[in-house]
């Protein structure tokens, strides 16, 4: 049966449109099929990726001193991004590489260095001058070609000025930084720096030049992501690299000094150069506590890398300038060195390599001065190994004997600061604890010089006697294991080399003492067995805390966690007014702001000290240790250990309410006694247990989710 279909009037027109429309179209028809339409772009529009990838494939440099540039642009699964606008190409930055000869900075004549130079500077006035002169898209509607296909041509509408100091060698290692920056529809910023490194004259490739530090070595602190990422100039400049193509060795300017109502003063020259801004800013940033790490340590940020061919250039003596970002004032050179009528360095002293350069055979030069010929150096490169813990039962007596050793020497007793600690005990000690339930069982331990005698082949042999240090508590306790690390000061001659103590009149001081050797935690079972691993769960390394920290720690130098939590350890207290627990002194150090008040480092990246996973509730168990957090009238409070991490950050007012902590009472965490006001946490610890504390935080706090709850805090935070 034929279905039957209604049209209505209107419905009836169109159809009869169409088919005239198709009556129309076949009239004179050669039958044969039209061209095939041009296929559409394969690829993504800017606006729609979340990350960029610049990748310059060719250059080229006319006779003009123009520079043509030909780049693809792709996203992260490297599929081709087009509808980039000229406005978006953020810098570019074009030089060669060439000698100091050429700008006439050489300090040893004959010997110059190797340094970039920029094919784009600017006139600084009064004979000063910087490589700063940068190409910006927005300037140049015309410059950028979009292809339509992710790949783009790049022609600069800005020629070679040099100011006629040096000229375009085509023969020479050229390169190329190209900055974009743009949005997309989400109105999110997307940065890219790519650098493109060749021969002009071969049309050939080249390896970087000039590979001294590692961008990942800066973003170890400046942390892309974080409030103190590199981001300079409008937040286009985010890599070291491409800080050095404007911030050349011979950028310098003059700056005014000005008053408190912004009257000049005075003027004085700043050296622009990279290194130049690394080293002054490292060097005030350490006493601000934005940079925790003293800016003489040079291998901080100079790290030994097989990869990059100048890795050791800082070594070379060659550069004054250099040595000059950190010793120039009266209180950073040797007061021989110094003029005082026009303070000043003394004119004959300028040429600090002219002399300080030990591949010479001349005074200390860079490497000597911070590290072979240097005590504090030398005091971060000594190593304390215990060797042995013995534990008598019947006089509740443990007995360790350890070997201190600088490089191949071993450290003597007489070598060993002997002085008193200024709040008691000695200035050298060890400390003595144990751990059972992933925490140490006791405070602070601190066994100090007194409890030391020389041992056999200049080991050192350490009684600790019950009483004060609890030894019986600790060494009686079910599945203890033992635990030694080391807060000693050696001492030196001057010049790096162990030396035997030398006193001040009054005993009080070592006036030839270093600063603190670094400690590795040693373990021990009862019966004296080495322990080869931390019984403690590891929620980070201190290779992470080193990454910025290097050998600058607060207090003490430890080369793993556990040797600061022997002491900031969950029985411990700040006199009974807060916690003093590992986890909240790290955590209530970690928003940092530097001189201007902007943020610099905030504690919520969770991953930048505990890694992929340190972070996860899942690693505290809920029978672990609770975590005292201060006391009432008669004892001490503690909180339960999943609910400490939590509040280790979490405080009152802001950080934690009451629905918050009624929240984890059901959850069955233990915060703090009924009625207690939120600034004082804890429940008494002899009613812990009888409280049935049964934590499960962890079963809707997952890792996924505690890092998207944390991803956006920022600095109002």
């Amino acid at each position: 049966m034929m279905k039957k279909f209604n049209f209505n009037a209107a419905t009836k027109a169109v159809l009869g449109a169409g088919l005239l429309s198709l009556a129309l179209s076949g009239c004179g028809s050669d039958g044969k099929d039209g061209e095939d339409g041009k296929p559409g772009p394969i690829g993504n529009a800017i606006g729609s990726v979340s990350h960029l990838d610049a990748n310059i494939q060719s250059a080229s440099v006319d006779d003009a001193g123009i520079l043509t540039v030909n780049f693809n642009l792709t996203d992260a699964n490297g599929v081709a991004v087009f509808d980039l606008k000229h406005g978006d190409i953020g810098a570019v930055s074009f030089g060669r590489v060439g000698s100091e000869d050429e700008v006439g900075s050489t300090d040893l004549e004959g010997n110059p260095r190797e340094i970039w130079l920029s094919y784009f500077n600017k006139d600084k006035g009064e004979g000063y001058y910087t490589g700063s002169s940068y190409f910006k898209g927005s300037e140049c509607e015309t410059c950028l070609t979009d292809n339509g296909d992710g790949s783009y041509t790049l022609t600069l509408d800005k020629a070679i000025d040099t100011l006629d100091k040096y000229a375009y060698d085509a023969n020479a290692t050229n390169g190329i930084y190209l900055g974009v920056k743009a949005s997309n529809n989400a109105g999110h910023t997307l940065v890219n720096n790519s650098f493109y490194y060749w021969q002009p004259s071969s049309d050939t490739a080249q390896d970087k030049p000039k590979a001294i530090i590692a961008d990942e070595t800066c973003q170890n602190c400046h942390r892309p992501g974080q409030d103190g990422a590199l981001s300079m100039h409008g937040g286009k400049h985010v890599t070291l690299e491409s800080c050095t193509f404007c911030h050349t060795d011979y950028n310098s300017y003059m700056k005014d000094d000005k008053d408190a109502d912004g009257n000049v003063i005075g003027a004085h020259e700043v050296d622009g150069s990279i290194k130049g801004m690394a080293h002054e800013i490292h060097s005030h940033a350490t006493f601000n506590g934005v940079y925790p790490q003293s800016a003489s340590n040079c291998q901080t940020c100079h790290q030994a890398d097989e990869n990059l061919a100048m890795a050791d250039a800082w070594k070379a003596d060659l550069d004054t300038a250099t040595c000059m970002n950190c010793h120039n004032s009266q209180y950073g050179v040797p007061s021989w060195h110094w003029d005082t009528a026009n303070n000043q360095i003394a004119e004959s002293k300028q040429n600090c390599v002219s002399c300080h350069n030990d591949p010479d055979g001349g005074y200390r030069g860079a490497e000597s001065g911070h590290y072979l010929k240097n005590d504090n150096a030398q005091a971060a490169m000594a190593k304390v190994t215990f060797n042995s813990m013995s534990y008598s039962a019947d006089t509740k007596t443990v007995t360790a004997n350890m070997t201190v050793t600088s490089g191949d020497t071993i450290v003597t007793l007489a070598q060993i600061d002997p002085t008193p600690y200024k709040y008691g005990g000695y200035t050298s000690a060890i400390v003595f604890n144990g751990v059972v339930n992933d925490d140490f069982i006791v405070n602070y331990q601190k066994v100090g010089y007194g409890n030391f005698t020389a041992g056999e082949e200049g080991s050192i042999n350490v009684t600790i006697p019950d009483g004060d240090f609890e030894v019986a508590k600790v060494m009686e306790t079910e599945g203890v294991s033992v635990a030694l690390s080391s807060q000693l000061h050696i001492c030196f001659d001057g010049k790096g080399a162990v030396a035997d103590c030398t006193l001040s009149d009054d005993g009080t001081e070592a006036t030839n003492a270093g600063p603190y050797v670094p400690s590795d935690t040693a373990y021990f079972a009862v019966d004296g067995t080495k322990v080869d691993k931390s019984p403690r769960i590891q929620h980070t390394e201190m290779t992470a805390c080193q990454q910025c920290h290097t050998t600058e720690i607060k207090h003490r130098f430890s080369n793993d966690i556990d040797g600061c939590a022997s002491c900031h350890n969950g029985t411990r207290d700040k006199k009974g007014t807060g916690s003093s627990n590992l986890a909240y002194i790290v955590h209530s150090k970690h928003y940092v702001y530097d001189s201007n008040g902007e943020m610099f480092f905030k504690k919520t990246e969770c991953q930048a000290c505990h890694g992929d996973n340190g972070f996860s509730l899942s690693k505290i168990a809920p029978t672990a240790a609770p975590v005292a957090y201060g006391k009432n009238d008669t004892e001490q409070l503690v909180v339960s250990p999943q609910t400490a991490a939590c509040v280790s950050c979490h405080q009152g007012p802001y950080g934690i309410d009451d629905a918050t902590a009624a929240h984890i009472k059901t959850n069955g965490g233990l915060l703090k006694e009924e009625g207690a006001p939120l600034t004082t946490l804890g429940v008494p610890a002899s009613a812990y247990d009888t409280l049935n504390p049964a934590e499960t935080c962890s079963t809707c706090h997952k890792d996924s989710q505690l890092l998207e709850a944390h991803s956006n805090w920022g600095s109002s935070h």
